[in-house]
């Protein structure tokens, strides 16, 4: 009975396409799949070439020739199922994260205490988060009395910045001024990412990690802009 409870909950999820984690599946697992999908008469011959869900997207039609799938309905059966796979990898790999951050309002903790009155005022900082095809930049505005947050009336903007449509990345040092130098005030980065129609997003982190991310941000929009050539 648990065997069969096992199997039934197996096959409800993959019938719901849940892919989730594919790219971690076995091969029994993969082979599971293509039962669920109707094609079981070759689950085998996948688990025998130990097709995984790390190599399941990158198999070809001559790939499943050589495997011995002679029938051409059965191999366009196969390509099918595998294309679902394919577009749930090109979906996870659009959403990771490659990087996130948290925009840093001071240059040190009197700056804080001033600017906050010791935290009676709490300012609410932006939060980064840089993925394959866009940077994502989330301002919030929390609704507050004094240092306590309301139950309701918070509003917040996300700001997608298309990749492919930035132009330059470039990252200045914005040093603290002579006061806060002498309260230990440190030096912030500055990344500005010119995009082509949008202006100039402005990301503030900590020194060194400005040229960090303008890296990775430069990385990603390299990257993107040859999948549009």
């Amino acid at each position: 009975n648990n065997k069969q409870q096992t199997t039934n909950n197996k096959k409800t999820k993959m019938s719901e396409y849940n892919l989730m984690g594919f790219d971690q599946w076995t091969a029994n697992e993969l082979a599971d799949y293509l039962t669920n999908k109707g094609l079981g008469e070759y689950s085998e011959m996948f688990q025998q070439n130990n097709i995984t869900g790390e190599v399941a997207p990158r198999l070809t039609d001559n790939d499943l020739k050589e495997m011995g799938v002679l029938k051409i309905g059965d191999r366009h059966r196969l390509m099918q199922a595998l294309e679902t796979v394919k577009r749930a990898k090109n979906l996870q790999t659009r959403e990771a994260i490659i990087w996130e951050g948290t925009e840093v309002l001071y240059f040190s903790c009197f700056d804080w205490a001033c600017s906050t009155m010791c935290g009676c005022c709490p300012a609410d900082p932006s939060t980064y988060k840089l993925r394959s095809h866009h940077l994502e930049i989330k301002n919030v505005d929390q609704c507050r009395v004094g240092p306590v947050q309301c139950c309701c009336g918070h509003t917040y903007e996300i700001d997608n910045v298309n990749l492919s449509k930035v132009q330059d990345v470039d990252v200045q040092g914005v040093p603290p001024s002579c006061f806060h130098q002498c309260c230990l005030g440190t030096t912030q980065e500055h990344v500005h990412v010119q995009t082509v129609s949008e202006g100039v997003k402005t990301l503030k982190l900590k020194k060194d990690d400005g040229q960090l991310v303008a890296r990775k941000i430069k990385n990603q929009v390299e990257t993107m802009q040859r999948m549009e050539r």
